[in-house]
């Protein structure tokens, strides 16, 4: 028993430790993008190898277990939890609900998602959005909900847009990637400097080659840090389908330069987005909020009817003036 106990106590040690490693290895190939996205679900066999290796009597290796459970829960823990707000340090802010919504190459259903947009949202960064699409989300009432806009649907999974309930002072759309990418300035009441809002969409890693989407995130740090740069003192939202997780480095390396990932941020734990038809439960938090200059105080994935995709919609702190920061 002790022998048996000792073994499989061994085989979860490993696997632990490689999720634990999956997490900051470089992602070169489908293998070591695969163990990045399951690691959540790995690392659930730390606490079962103390458990075994304790049993066995190797009390070494168990400690060797409860330093690696006490390395994941030191990782993980913080996505399920939103730090309190510091009142003596808070700024004076306004709340805007961003609501992003890949659509499953246009087939989302119009009227489901302009009611659940024109219910939860101030703006809604789409992807996937076919010029089908488009015109049934304008036929279900989504200009009369969102009167600012600035879409670009183009078949298959190349179309992208934004919606406003607030005005759009400038926009532009980003090139150079696999899928373009559109940036707004948005006046929103109340808050001095424009907030720059981006709706992006990254290759897919999977089922196809993985080059496009290593070239793909490589290229996007750089973006950001131009994007943040030319806001200055303003907001910055970066909401759309990253096709990653937070347990991908290539990920995480998006985060610099100020930016955070909403989702963490507000303590909604891994955020899981895909697979969203419903056939299965979601299993990958690739959808991301990211913010710049603001902070996110909820969010939550929400059903987009007809995507594989579910949405993800956060609230967002906005300040009111980062300039006299």
């Amino acid at each position: 028993m002790r022998i048996l106990a000792s073994v499989l106590g061994l085989l979860s040690l490993a696997v632990a430790l490689a999720a634990y490693g999956a997490r900051y290895l470089p992602i070169s190939g489908h293998p070591t993008l695969i163990a990045a996205a399951v690691a959540p679900y790995l690392v659930l066999s730390a606490p079962v190898a103390v458990l075994l290796l304790a049993l066995g009597r190797r009390w070494l290796l168990t400690v060797v277990a409860l330093a690696v459970t006490a390395a994941l829960v030191w990782v993980y823990v913080p996505r399920f939890h939103s730090p309190p707000v510091d009142a003596s340090r808070a700024t004076a802010s306004v709340q805007v609900r961003v609501l992003t919504a890949n659509l499953g190459m246009g087939q989302a259903d119009p009227p489901a998602l302009v009611t659940l947009a024109r219910d939860t949202a101030d703006i809604v960064a789409v992807q996937e959005m076919t010029p089908e699409a488009a015109d049934g989300l304008v036929a279900a009432g989504m200009d009369a909900a969102f009167p600012h806009r600035i879409v670009l649907p183009a078949p298959l999974a190349s179309g992208i847009g934004i919606w406003s309930r607030h005005p759009i002072v400038d926009s532009g759309r980003i090139d150079g990637y696999a899928l373009p990418m559109l940036g707004a300035r948005i006046r929103i009441p109340g808050v001095v400097v424009d907030t720059t809002v981006l709706s992006v969409h990254l290759a897919a890693p999977w089922p196809q080659p993985i080059g496009q989407w290593l070239q793909d995130i490589a290229q996007l740090p750089d973006t950001l840090r131009e994007v943040g740069q030319a806001a200055g003192a303003g907001a910055v939202i970066v909401a759309g389908d990253f096709n990653a997780t937070t347990d991908m480095a290539p990920f995480r390396r998006l985060l610099g330069q100020g930016y955070a990932d909403g989702g963490a941020q507000a303590g909604a734990g891994l955020a899981r987005t895909y697979p969203g038809d419903g056939k299965w439960p979601p299993l990958l938090g690739i959808d991301h909020v990211l913010v710049k200059n603001a902070a996110a105080v909820s969010a939550t994935t929400v059903v987009v009817r007809g995507s594989d995709h579910r949405g993800l919609l956060a609230t967002l702190r906005v300040p009111v003036d980062m300039t006299s920061s």
